[in-house]
């Protein structure tokens, strides 16, 4: 079957319509409607965020994908902003970080990709727009996370890098 196409006019409700799905815990709709939106504005920048974010949604349905985080790196990459790339990279560490804190044996795992989403959102607070402190509000968020849950480096390594940005 082929897929239809949706018109170009329709491209805010439909992206409303995304962002429904996302709140409704349903992120591979908003997905699909976000590709639905692809093919016919491949640039769009507001549905390669709610992309993102949908696609981070699934993290903890799939676990370590390595198919699904070179996807969510790639989508990140084709935004035009610096501070949104910094913001949604430090965005999908803390969401790796927290669907491997839910298993016991990862939460050192849990701590480095925290200290990485740290260090994107700090490079993002430098380049936020002006009234927008979303990236300190994560920043903090990540902090508290570490001290709340005792979260520590791993004791088997030395300052290896087991999660490269490539």
């Amino acid at each position: 079957m082929d897929l239809h196409f949706i018109h170009k006019e329709a491209i805010d409700s439909v992206l409303d319509t995304a962002k429904q799905y996302r709140s409704l815990l349903e992120p591979d709709l908003a997905i699909s409607i976000c590709l639905d939106i692809f093919a016919v504005d491949p640039d769009n920048q507001e549905t390669l965020v709610i992309y993102i974010l949908a696609l981070t949604d699934t993290l903890a349905n799939y676990g370590t994908n390595n198919k699904l985080d070179k996807k969510i790196k790639s989508s990140i990459k084709k935004l035009q902003s610096d501070y949104q790339q910094n913001y949604y990279q430090g965005i999908f560490y803390e969401r790796k970080a927290r669907t491997l804190m839910n298993h016991a044996m990862s939460s050192s795992f849990a701590y480095d990709l925290l200290l990485k989403a740290i260090e994107h959102y700090k490079k993002a607070e430098k380049l936020t727009p002006k009234n927008c402190d979303d990236a300190v509000l994560r920043y903090n968020a990540c902090v508290r996370t570490i001290d709340y849950e005792n979260l520590q480096p791993r004791q088997d390594t030395h300052d290896v890098d087991w999660y490269s940005e490539s």
